[in-house]
């Protein structure tokens, strides 16, 4: 798939809406709350982001074993680092290490993209869980974070369902634009039921767990070098659980702008100084851009030819050659 202008524009776009935070916030008050970044800390947040694009490789790996591909634990997690080059940069980015994994272990792309949906949806959910407790403690909105739980848990319902997903498929049947998606819609209840009939797709969330854990203490880190002691480890909870629905619903590439803009508005409503909550969400979106770049096109660089992965710039898996679905 090519870059075409309209997803310029919509990175473009996200671009705009992180300028017009830090000039909301105060641009003079940010740059001074990043100067006192503290270094030493450097480390250990990016070990931590690291290691949550490993357990994710991980646990992908589990469930793609479940629909018939048969990556190496290895190249799986290579794959997993080498599609979040787009996820970083495009919407539905994700789609794209479905489509690597798909070419790579020759098995059909739908099936493959279910385990991302599957997974993905998993990750958000027990997110979501992990910062309820800030919500109760605050005691506003938990309407906002319950509907969207009840969106999650719905979903699955429908997916997973038979009776409730006819007629949700009936519904959109008679509707001209999504009737077209029917197809996609189908193949993918049919591969999410086939993943809840193994146990390990069902046993196995608490890699998501160990994966929210990990990516909730790197963000909680940010704030602790900079000077932010007074929010804890499950206010930072709060706060990457509000920012990650946001970035998800704007569909901007990688939920540039509305990801910072959620994070600090709601650091801002928890206490924390402007500059402060506007370093903080800066910071995040250059470690979170940076480090999937940066691993994303060296994983890629690493595999591509060998495991015959095609256009990095990739939504859609192309026909698997017989070298290729060999390959394991």
């Amino acid at each position: 798939m090519k870059v075409t202008i309209r997803h310029v524009l919509t990175g473009a776009l996200g671009l705009v809406v992180i300028a017009g935070v830090v000039l909301f916030l105060n641009p003079e008050r940010v740059g001074a709350a990043m100067t006192h970044f503290r270094l030493v800390l450097i480390a250990p947040i990016l070990a931590l982001s690291l290691l949550v694009y490993i357990l994710q490789g991980i646990r992908w790996h589990f469930l793609l074993r479940d629909v018939g591909t048969n990556l190496r634990l290895r190249d799986t997690i290579l794959v997993n680092l080498a599609g979040q080059t787009i996820s970083a940069i495009l919407p539905l980015g994700d789609l794209t290490r479905a489509a690597f994994a798909s070419t790579a272990g020759g098995t059909d792309f739908g099936a493959v993209a279910a385990t991302v949906t599957f997974q993905e949806l998993t990750y958000t959910l027990v997110l979501i869980l992990f910062g309820l407790p800030t919500v109760l403690t605050l005691g506003y909105g938990l309407t906002a974070v319950i509907a969207v739980v009840i969106g999650i848990a719905g979903i699955v319902v429908i997916l997973t369902v038979s009776p409730v997903f006819c007629r949700i498929h009936s519904l959109v049947a008679h509707i001209p634009f999504l009737s077209r998606l029917l197809p996609v819609i189908d193949e993918l209840q049919e591969e999410t039921v086939h993943l809840l009939h193994h146990r390990d797709a069902r046993v196995l969330w608490v890699l998501d767990a160990a994966r929210v854990a990990c990516a909730i203490t790197s963000f909680w880190l940010i704030l602790q070098a900079l000077g932010a002691d007074q929010l804890g480890w499950w206010q930072a909870a709060f706060v990457l659980a509000l920012s990650t629905i946001g970035g998800a619903v704007s569909l901007l590439p990688g939920g540039v702008g509305a990801n910072e803009a959620t994070v600090a508005a709601t650091l801002v409503l928890l206490g924390l100084a402007r500059g402060v909550a506007g370093a903080a969400a800066i910071i995040q979106r250059v470690l979170i851009t940076g480090l999937s770049l940066g691993l994303g096109l060296a994983a890629y660089s690493l595999i591509h030819q060998r495991l015959h992965l095609g256009s990095r710039f990739q939504l859609v898996a192309r026909a698997p050659s017989t070298a290729s679905s060999q390959t394991a």
